[in-house]
């Protein structure tokens, strides 16, 4: 992939969208600390090194692309978004509780190896001491929990450490009535301020323990855009019909990269701490295959490449909800083994038989002139055998469908990526 820079004060014209939120791990953590973390948790994230990546940037492009391959294949209309954060912190506390082969395969997915797990639960708990401290303007919630059938015999050291390390709320009751049920998704409902209200429909009688990552995110522009530059606009589909949108309207300077075959542009939320980067493929470009150019290695070429530009924004409002079962794309990602009813060691979860049944996944994002709002919840499901002259302006008008990401710039992780093809659809 070729990066092309321009002049550092280059004018530019842009109309796109594309969003990379940075993931979180904790329990109800907002503002500057969070009663449920390890207070004596390092501040500062623990470097990369042979066994555990610096941040989980690696698993969120593998998944993105993964989730975005089978999606475009079935709906063309369909917008996804992902928080890969959510997803890594849940399956972070699962591997924990693997052995054998099943904590081989998930280590690996998870960038790390089986004598790795230690570092990487202590570089997660870092990272959500690091990612506590916001703006006031910015809210950033985590919240992990586990809900464990009470007469199923899961071990007392696997519990302990997901409320030590993950700041997990532990709930012991009972999967056999309908109560359960409720509460799980009432916490839900609870950590996304009412924006995911609910992530289980039922539980199966072979369902005996849901762990559980929720992360929201509420954050002003550090410069809003005005309400009366929204005007009405079109947004061209990738069948090349156009729907009506809003288009928000800002002039300013902003991080712009130029690439061969496509543009983008980061704007940053209050205090500069996160920002949402926009990816706007050339309107020629086949969108399966722009979407598979999402690698962790040109994920570290592209982000240093950004320079400052003066950019006419053109950007839409939306509003997307997105569900998925991440079972089939972790699967293929190589952890099959933990999904196997024969195969799967939990050990040291349980001594009893146990698997992965499912890993489900909900997300909301809200994009408009004051910020951006956005949530998720993961459920990993257990079942048991039981100053120059200005070049001319750079157009980048976000009309047709791009790639969006949410990213923490200051630990690098990805919070929310996803993939907007209608706008106009929720």
């Amino acid at each position: 992939m070729t990066v092309s820079k321009k002049s550092t004060f280059s004018w530019v014209v842009l109309t796109s969208l594309a969003l990379l939120v940075a993931p979180v791990l904790g329990s109800g953590l907002h503002g500057k600390s969070s009663s449920n973390i390890n207070s004596n948790a390092d501040d500062k994230l623990i470097a990369a090194t042979s066994s555990v990546p610096a941040n989980s940037s690696g698993f969120a492009m593998k998944l993105f692309t993964q989730v975005t391959n089978d999606s475009i294949k079935t709906d063309s209309k369909t917008n996804v978004v992902v928080s890969p954060f959510s997803a890594f912190a849940a399956l972070s506390m699962t591997l924990n509780g693997a052995a054998g082969s099943t904590r081989e395969q998930m280590a690996k997915v998870l960038g790390t190896t089986p004598d790795g797990v230690d570092a990487l639960n202590r570089k997660n708990q870092a990272t959500f001491a690091s990612l506590a401290k916001n703006d006031d303007k910015i809210k950033l919630e985590i919240a992990n929990a586990v809900y464990a059938d009470s007469a199923t015999p899961f071990h007392h050291q696997f519990m302990d450490l997901c409320r030590k390390v993950y700041g997990a709320e532990i709930q012991n009751l009972d999967f056999d009535k309908p109560s359960t049920l409720t509460a799980i998704n009432s916490w839900c409902n609870d950590k996304t301020h009412g924006k995911i209200p609910k992530i289980l429909e039922s539980l199966k009688p072979r369902e005996k323990m849901v762990l559980l990552n929720a992360v929201y995110f509420k954050g002003k522009w550090e410069t809003p855009f005005k309400d009366q530059s929204t005007l009405d606009d079109q947004f061209t589909l990738t069948a090349g019909d156009k729907v009506p949108i809003k288009m928000m309207h800002q002039n300013g300077s902003f991080s712009y990269l130029k690439a061969s075959d496509f543009q983008a542009l980061s704007i940053p939320y209050a205090g500069k701490r996160q920002s949402m980067y926009l990816f706007l493929p050339d309107k020629n470009v086949d969108l399966p295959t722009f979407c598979a150019e999402f690698t962790n290695d040109n994920w570290k070429q592209w982000i240093p490449s950004f320079h400052n530009a003066k950019v006419i924004l053109s950007l839409p409002r939306f509003t997307v909800r997105f569900s998925t079962d991440l079972s089939s794309a972790l699967e293929q990602m190589g952890m099959a083994v933990a999904f196997a009813p024969g195969g799967a060691n939990f050990s040291k979860m349980i001594s009893q038989a146990a698997w992965i049944g499912r890993v489900l996944q909900k997300t909301y994002m809200d994009v408009n002139e004051e910020g951006t709002e956005a949530a998720a919840v993961t459920a990993v499901v257990m079942e048991t055998a039981r100053a120059v002259a200005h070049p001319p302006p750079i157009q980048f008008r976000v009309d047709h469908p791009f790639v969006l990401a949410l990213v923490d710039n200051d630990t690098g992780e990805i919070l929310f990526i996803g993939l907007i093809q209608d706008p106009t659809k929720s």
